[in-house]
């Protein structure tokens, strides 16, 4: 076979193809030649970025999960954290787990925060709401699903075992992020009933109807309430509970003083807040949990704390 003579085409493409179009150009006049050099200068433009919409890699978008076998696709990574509730009140966290495992059968939970979920007994329906994935249908963050087995003893729950998951939706979170408080000497509320329809301050002088860490010289039980957690939005207390149903209800008026502590100043500064009861939960036979949503801050309008100002939140 005769050997391909690359020297030949080269030299029948320069005779046939480049020095006619040599002659050619050299006879436009020269703003000619410059539209010509403009639209060819266009054209490779327009070339190369179509060759690069063309080549970019396509984005892996995960379509919504419709079933097991789609779930264990869409968190396919561990480590997950999602807030648990009951079916139907979604508003009313429970508690905090980790996803640890995930099969189309079943999937694993390690509990981290624990504010109801040992009263739950299986079969209970319970829904599951994480960070908003995206997905090709929009977003999905939350599913329903029902429980296994719970393991719990004196020291709380550790582990959870659900059914494959159903009914995916995108629930609204809450609008707060809650802060557990750990370190109970870094912070004292006082709550006392009453609202803020006025700018007096006397009922600081009152003794307080539930005390956190806070002198109270009754000590009727209050130097063993805790603070659960607090936000922007409200806080949690836990409290004795022949107290607590004693003295409040679901939706009761208050008024609130927290003292935090502030590490930059080193001293204790006082915050006050309206609030509402939104809930009141038993956590065992002898506390209750008290979550109280802020309506209102207070700020003092003068040094000697006689008169005190509202704004609505």
């Amino acid at each position: 076979m005769d050997k391909f003579n690359f020297q030949y085409i080269i030299g029948l493409i320069q005779a046939e193809v480049l020095v006619p179009m040599n002659k050619f150009l050299t006879t436009l006049p020269q703003e000619t030649l410059y539209l010509i050099l403009v639209a060819a200068g266009l054209i490779a433009l327009l070339a190369a970025v179509s060759a690069f919409i063309l080549m970019r890699p396509k984005s892996n978008k995960e379509k919504a999960p419709q079933g097991p076998t789609d779930f264990v696709q869409f968190f396919q990574k561990t480590g997950t954290i999602m807030d648990i509730a009951l079916a139907g009140q979604h508003n009313e966290v429970l508690g905090r787990a980790v996803l640890t495992a995930v099969k189309p059968d079943s999937i694993r939970m390690e509990i981290i925060e624990e504010n109801g979920i040992s009263m739950l007994n299986p079969p209970a329906e319970i829904t599951l709401m994480f960070p908003p994935e995206k997905s090709m249908s929009g977003k999905v963050n939350s599913f329903r699903s029902k429980i296994s087995s719970l393991k719990c003893d004196k020291d709380g729950c550790g582990r959870m075992t659900l059914t494959p998951p159903s009914k995916f939706a995108l629930i609204k979170r809450r609008r707060h992020k809650r802060k557990r408080v750990v370190d109970q000497q870094f912070i004292r509320v006082k709550l006392w009933l009453g609202t803020a329809d006025s700018n007096d301050t006397s009922f600081i002088d009152r003794i307080p109807d539930l005390a956190v860490n806070s002198y109270d010289p009754r000590s009727t039980g209050h130097e063993e309430n805790q603070v659960i957690n607090i936000s922007k939005g409200g806080i949690g207390v836990g409290a004795s509970a022949g107290l607590v149903e004693s003295k409040f209800n679901t939706d009761d008026d208050v008024l609130i003083s927290i003292f935090m502590f502030n590490f930059r100043q080193k001293i204790f500064k006082p915050y006050w807040y309206a609030g509402k009861i939104r809930t009141i939960e038993r956590m065992d036979s002898s506390t209750c949990r008290v979550g109280v949503e802020f309506t209102g801050s207070g700020k003092m309008r003068d040094e000697n704390e006689q008169h005190i100002d509202w704004t609505r939140m």
